[in-house]
């Protein structure tokens, strides 16, 4: 009878594991960061709303990585998702959240 339990057990861990449970993204590890941190680290970015200034900084502006891609389907297309990371006038990261491209 232990054995079922177990087994059961395992699925469930395992389906928990897979339905990923969490974004792909974490806030914490961009906010407080430069942009020229996060593009070392992370890559350049797939969106960017303004232009870069001085040390390849971007100031007052909105970034973004592509978080999930357009998917075009029987019922229709779904948009391009993005994660943005927004910066204040110093340049450093103070707010991320997720959305759709501006003017689609």
């Amino acid at each position: 009878m232990k054995y079922p339990k177990k087994l059961l057990l395992l699925l469930f861990l395992f389906i928990f594991m897979l339905s990923g449970c969490g974004k792909k993204f974490n806030s914490d590890d961009y906010i407080g960061k430069t942009s020229a941190e996060i593009i070392e680290e992370y890559g350049e970015f797939d969106y960017v709303v303004g232009d870069t200034e001085t040390e390849d900084l971007y100031k007052s502006t909105k970034c973004g990585y592509i978080y999930r891609e357009e998917q075009v389907g029987f019922l229709g297309t779904s948009e391009e998702e993005l994660f943005f990371i927004h910066f204040d006038q110093r340049g450093i990261a103070y707010k991320c959240d997720y959305g759709v491209r501006p003017g689609g």
